[in-house]
């Protein structure tokens, strides 16, 4: 497992906060119905929007934990608080992926 935070006691994990762990969960179904949309590409697109956003939301609530939990230091931070940067990243190529394909679906059913 991956540390998010240094406390008191050791590493804080993921299933030590139940808030963030239900807050992962959220991103991790909005990406599996991503996943199983894709039939549907601006359903598909939607979901993964919605998770991008999401994880902005949860970077900037661990920031905020971090900032008021441990009054911002920084030997505190783990490295499991850039997870939510990382989900983001790839979610964003996601969208593009998908969006590009839709453009060359576009373009294939002009010529029709």
């Amino acid at each position: 497992m991956v540390s998010f935070f240094a406390g008191n006691e050791g590493p804080v994990m993921l299933q030590d906060d139940m808030i963030f762990m239900a807050l992962f969960l959220a991103i991790a179904i909005l990406s599996i119905l991503a996943i199983a949309s894709f039939k549907n590409r601006r359903t598909q697109v939607v979901y993964g929007r919605l998770g991008v956003l999401l994880s902005f939301g949860v970077f900037g609530f661990m920031m905020y934990h971090w900032y008021a939990a441990y009054d911002a230091e920084s030997g505190r931070l783990g490295i499991g608080v850039f997870l939510p940067l990382a989900i983001i990243v790839l979610l964003s190529m996601a969208n593009r992926a998908v969006m590009n394909d839709e453009a060359k679906v576009q373009a294939a059913e002009r010529f029709r």
